[in-house]
């Protein structure tokens, strides 16, 4: 079995992946740059979503010009030329919006490696060794072993990066990326809860004398239990108080509630096993 060891030293400054297939990066675990091997897996925007962007673009786009053209036919009728602007202006509008995410799509892919993941959005590469992975943020169904997909990762460096949107096959790039990423994330967050550190998770904190509700600028609650109800989060307070937070909105989930029961924060009756 394959044995990591995990650092909580500076991070160095990370380099930019070149391409998919020769990712390189650069880990405080290595004396050497990481040449990523051949992908395993390649995930993108969904077809539709191109497809769909890409087809109101471009009819917009002629809406646009053919109620320019028909204006122009029209005399030099001002209140025509008003009425003109404003629809020529609202198909334009639609239009490069919807050819915006177009080009963002077509460009955006995330490739899975052995050794980490690349993701190309339209701000650029950004290459994550698997040991370097310390934030999920994910949308939940179900229990907490089934993300449906992974909205953004965060490193250790600080730098947290948001994936492309409504990706194919998404669960399974989250499965992926959780079966990778949980055990060490929960072996860190033990290791700096036994440190005395205080973590994040979201609007809960966690620190040696629990969990609690709150911002780093106004009063905290006690977090007396929770649970995963569809795609939320619910959480109970000491007070009586539930809230309900979005999973995406709160990161390490898993992880959350595998330390829970170390400050005795129970599960909400009918909550998931």
């Amino acid at each position: 079995m394959k044995t990591r060891l995990y650092s909580r030293s500076p991070v160095p400054p990370r380099l930019e992946a070149q391409s998919d297939t020769r990712a390189h990066a650069m880990s405080p675990y290595r004396a050497a740059p990481l040449r990523f091997g051949p992908p395993l897996a390649t995930y993108r925007p969904s077809k539709l979503r191109r497809a769909s962007s890409l087809f109101v673009g471009a009819s917009t786009g002629l809406a646009a010009l053919a109620s320019l053209v028909s204006s122009l036919a029209g005399g030099s009728d001002p209140g025509l030329w008003v009425a003109t602007f404003f629809i020529v202006g609202m198909f334009a509008t639609v239009a490069a919006v919807s050819l915006r995410i177009f080009l963002r799509d077509t460009r955006a892919r995330v490739t899975v490696h052995e050794e980490g993941l690349v993701v190309a959005t339209h701000t650029g590469k950004h290459t994550f060794l698997w040991e370097d992975v310390t934030g999920v943020w994910a949308r939940f169904y179900e229990p907490v072993r089934s993300p449906e997909f992974i909205v953004r990762l965060g490193a250790r460096d600080g730098a947290v990066i948001r994936l492309p949107a409504e990706i194919e096959n998404a669960r399974d790039l989250a499965t992926r990326v959780q079966h990778e990423t949980a055990a060490p994330v929960l072996a860190d967050t033990l290791a700096a809860l036994d440190a005395g550190e205080r973590l994040w998770f979201g609007p809960l904190r966690v620190d040696p004398s629990g969990i609690h509700y709150g911002n780093r600028s106004s009063r905290e609650y006690d977090v007396d239990a929770m649970q995963l109800s569809f795609r939320w989060l619910e959480v109970r307070l000491t007070s009586g108080k539930r809230i309900l937070l979005p999973t995406e909105d709160v990161r390490n989930v898993g992880t959350l509630l595998a330390v829970a029961a170390r400050f005795g924060v129970g599960r909400l009756a009918g909550g998931p096993a």
